[in-house]
């Protein structure tokens, strides 16, 4: 995919069906009256004013249509037709002027207001709400008086209109253009820019104002319709345009109403007709460009192979060959078992503008009660969509065959496909329950944990009627948050989400899962979002309920730790289709399909990593942290919060010191504060020997190519409307004096070293998966040859096949570069296998530090041995000797 122009082709391409015809509607009406304006010497029979023809003779008064006279005429003689078409020229004129006087305005001030902030955002905001507050009619009468006096020549008047309209809007182009800048600025890619030292105007151009502007025609039509209603309103009140000086259709309306009483109405249709016409089609074009250039709305093209899926297909064939899928499916010999939810033969079909999606292809397979079938499979192996197919929760657009078999305790068996929502109501929730993969977006956040579970309950019948039914409903609430280990559940269960911690909102959302003691929970990635330490506990979680109410659990996940912990059999997809289906102790000593070999394989292993040794003791030291303290702001009457509490760190040149803990430790912190993107307390931070803490940007801008920085999301921390090119160049722009022809060059060089080809250049950070833009993310960081390294969670985002790739590729970069590195993850197993030493960070603090294989290996403070203990390994027998040698260590964690 190339990029697409925002012309008329491009964007009837991207419409379809109603939503075409309504597009290609509004763009001939604006094109009729865009004809009208630019033409109307030529189309228009007489002038505006024109009340005689060429032989001197009167029109006459009151004229109906004839063929002399295609509208009529008016009281006055003037031609209806003419005053119609050069009131198009008119509104026209003032409509471009408004839009475009509105857009130089009001975009320039809301980029500067959102970025900057302070008190010019302040005074900016309050001038804006200001005029917003005014009604707009009213506002644009006080603005055409002030300028024109109530008379003016035709320029003189057209131009007043045009900035009494103007006036209108900038608070609207204001207003949305301050608001997307508020979000992009905080995007990682303009950090990204920041940490090499783009200046400001650059950031706003390239980084801020090409990402906003993408609303702007949709503004511009839609405030174009305004303009035409606004005008008119002007000169129907009398103080529009100087009739004398040019049509107006609005002062047309007003001399037309006596004559709607006398049957005269010609006068007053034809330019009322105008007005709506021109509108209507304006509107059209912008409530269609709303639609289609909104991605969110766009449907899903026939071809199938994203880019995160073409890189793990190429994976797949590389250790198959070119043959089509195959299933192992291997159980245990002499084992009779009657599922509770058994899938057969389940299709998933999308329908979508170019061809259809085959999302699911033939998948079977079956869960026992009080068993946990693990679903397992990278990017666009169909695990979620298969999920949510057996609870009638895809899109519309979606065709779902096969069959999904329940079976409930009480011996009931319903088949759930093809079941319509109404059908499906009482199952969902009561017969088989779903836990979200992130709790935050599950959770309705106005309304409190209990209301939303006592709202599932009563959904399913458990009626709470009588004096005392609210106080019954709530202890039903408690006791099953005290079911799932949720503290304080008679404080809690009054608790907004956005009151709780990741750990405790999967628990409530757990909690509603087994309100009404389903049959069988489908757990669609439940630990993902999660802190190791929280992991471990709703995992025993899920296993204490199996264990006690019977249920059978559809574990989706890609962790095959997570696996390992908790599946008694595995069922591993690839691309719609099952590959292989085995017991867990099998399928992970033995795996029969090289798919799941290599899939097994790209697993990092706690423990078993080969890690580097550490480095010489006289190694120069590169990153020099000392007492560093970060505190941020609390909020109205709240204390400040320390994040980084008297931290001292050193890297040395050629060495990788992982930093780990948990979420909110302040690991980010400390690599933001070492690169100059967020500003220290107190404390001193070096680098190469020179001081960057407590420099302004200007100050530090020099010092930038010093160290690069690698963003956690790689598809967040590149810039969308720029090049691949473009994006690992802007270094080597901002930071050398090299030629167009050395840069592009060097940016050659890059792709080659990251094992991109050239040809990569021109594509768009769309176009690549994600390890693809993580390599391209970590070519960016090292374009200056940085003595320093950031590497923010470089991989949490990545499937593992393609994390393997990335981190081998790291790690053959930094022997060859010899850069140090400050490698921030919450993965263990990671970090094992790339760290020289480790630094363990908890509650802003630093715990431990040492050699890897010290703090890996034999952890000396509790919390590190904690942390280690909850890490699941990717081995079924190993993983129950480490759960039963923890014991006590995870006891009360949330």
């Amino acid at each position: 995919m190339r990029r697409v122009s925002f012309g008329l082709p491009g964007v009837v391409r991207q419409s379809h069906g109603l939503q075409r015809f309504m597009l290609l509607l509004g763009f001939a009406l604006v094109a009729v009256f865009l004809l009208l304006a630019i033409f109307a010497p030529l189309i228009a029979p007489y002038e505006f004013n024109q009340a005689r023809g060429d032989d001197g003779v009167l029109f006459g008064t009151q004229t109906s249509p004839s063929w002399d006279h295609l509208f009529g005429t008016t009281v006055g003689g003037a031609d209806v037709l003419s005053r119609v078409i050069w009131g198009a020229r008119t509104a026209v004129i003032v409509i471009i002027l408004a839009v475009i006087l509105s857009g130089l305005v009001g975009v320039p001030l809301g980029l500067l207001s959102g970025f900057v902030g302070g008190w010019l955002d302040r005074a900016l905001v309050f001038v804006m709400d200001a005029l917003y507050a005014f009604p707009s009619l009213l506002l644009a009468i006080v603005v055409s008086i002030v300028l024109s006096g109530g008379s003016s020549g035709a320029v003189g008047g057209i131009l007043a209109a045009a900035v009494s309209i103007t006036v209108v809007f900038v608070p609207q182009y204001y207003r949305v253009i301050r608001n997307a800048t508020l979000s992009v600025k905080a995007e990682p890619y303009v950090d990204a820019a920041r940490v090499v030292g783009v200046r400001t105007p650059r950031i706003l151009r390239r980084h801020i104002f090409s990402n906003v502007s993408q609303s702007l025609p949709v503004i511009a039509t839609l405030n174009a319709s305004e303009a035409i209603l606004t005008l008119a309103g002007l000169g129907f009140l009398g103080f529009g345009i100087e009739p004398s000086a040019a049509a107006e259709w609005g002062y047309d309306l007003n001399k037309a109403l006596p004559d709607a009483a006398s049957g005269i109405w010609w006068t007053g249709v034809f330019p009322g007709s105008a007005i709506v016409l021109i509108v209507l089609g304006a509107t059209l074009v912008g409530e269609s460009l709303n639609d289609i250039l909104n991605p969110l709305l766009r449907t899903r093209s026939g071809d199938t192979t994203t880019a995160d899926e073409a890189e793990i297909e190429a994976e797949f064939h590389e250790v198959t060959g070119d043959a089509a899928p195959s299933v192992e499916i291997r159980s245990d010999v002499g084992t009779t078992r009657v599922a509770a939810l058994s899938l057969t033969d389940l299709n998933v079909t999308f329908r979508t503008d170019a061809a259809p999606v085959h999302a699911v292809n033939g998948v079977s397979f079956d869960v026992a009660p009080g068993e946990v079938v693990a679903v397992v499979g990278e990017s666009g192996s169909g695990k979620s969509v298969s999920s949510r197919a057996v609870l009638g929760l895809l899109p519309s657009t979606s065709a779902v065959t096969g069959s999904a078999r329940l079976r409930s305790k009480d011996g009931q068996e319903h088949d759930l496909i093809g079941m319509t929502s109404r059908q499906l109501q009482p199952i969902r929730g009561d017969q088989v329950s779903m836990v979200f993969q992130e709790p935050s977006t599950a959770l309705n956040p106005v309304y409190t944990v209990g209301w939303q579970i006592v709202e599932g309950l009563r959904a399913h019948g458990t009626n709470f009627t009588g004096r005392g039914s609210k106080k019954a409903a709530w202890a039903r609430a408690v006791e099953l948050l005290e079911l799932v280990g949720m503290p304080d559940p008679a404080e809690r269960v009054d608790y907004y989400p956005h009151q709780l911690s990741g750990g405790q909102k999967q628990r409530v959302v757990i909690a509603m899962a087994i309100a009404c003691d389903p049959d069988v929970i489908i757990a669609d990635e439940p630990t993902t979002a999660l802190d190791v330490t929280v992991q471990a506990a709703i995992l025993e979680l899920l296993l204490s309920l199996r264990d006690r109410l019977g249920t059978a659990i559809v574990l989706i996940t890609h962790n095959m730790g997570v696996v390992a912990d908790m599946a008694d059999r595995v069922v591993v997809m690839y691309r719609g289709s099952v590959v292989e289906q085995a017991p867990v102790e099998q399928l992970f000593a033995a795996p029969a399909h090289p798919y799941t070999r290599a899939l097994l394989e790209a697993v990092p292993h706690l423990g078993r990593a080969n890690g580097p040794e550490p480095v010489p003791t006289d190694a120069e030291p590169v990153l020099q942290i000392e007492d560093l303290v970060v505190e941020f702001p609390g909020g109205f009457g709240q204390p400040s919060f320390r994040a980084v509490d008297h931290v001292s760190l050193t890297v040395h040149r050629g060495e990788v010191l992982g930093l780990v803990g948990e979420s909110g430790s302040g690991k980010s912190t400390i690599g933001r504060t070492a690169v100059g993107l967020q500003q220290p307390t107190s404390g001193i931070v070096r680098v190469s020997g020179i001081t960057v803490s407590g420099l302004s940007d200007r100050q530090l801008r020099p010092q930038r190519s010093r160290f690069g920085f690698v963003f956690q999301d790689p598809a967040a921390s590149l810039n969308p409307r720029m090049s691949i090119a473009d994006c690992i160049a802007e270094p080597l722009h901002v930071q050398t004096d090299l030629s167009d022809g050395a840069v592009h060059a060097k940016v050659r060089e890059l792709l080659d070293s990251v094992e991109l080809s050239g040809a990569y250049a021109e594509r768009f950070p769309h176009e690549l998966s994600g390890g693809q833009r993580q390599r391209v993310s970590l070519a960016r960081a090292l374009a200056l040859d940085p003595d320093l390294l950031i590497a923010d969670e470089p991989t949490s985002a990545l499937d593992v096949s393609v994390q393997a790739r990335v981190l081998d590729l790291f790690t053959d970069l930094q022997h060859r570069l010899n850069f140090a590195c400050l490698f921030i993850s919450h993965d263990l197993a990671v970090v094992d296998a790339l760290a020289n030493r480790v630094a363990v960070m908890q509650n802003g603090k630093l715990v431990e530090v040492g050699d890897r294989a010290q703090v890996l290996g034999s952890p000396q403070e509790g919390y590190t041995q904690r942390l280690i203990a909850a890490v699941p390994v990717p081995d079924p027998a190993e993983q129950r000797r480490r759960r039963a040698e923890r014991g006590h260590l995870l006891t009360g964690l949330s």
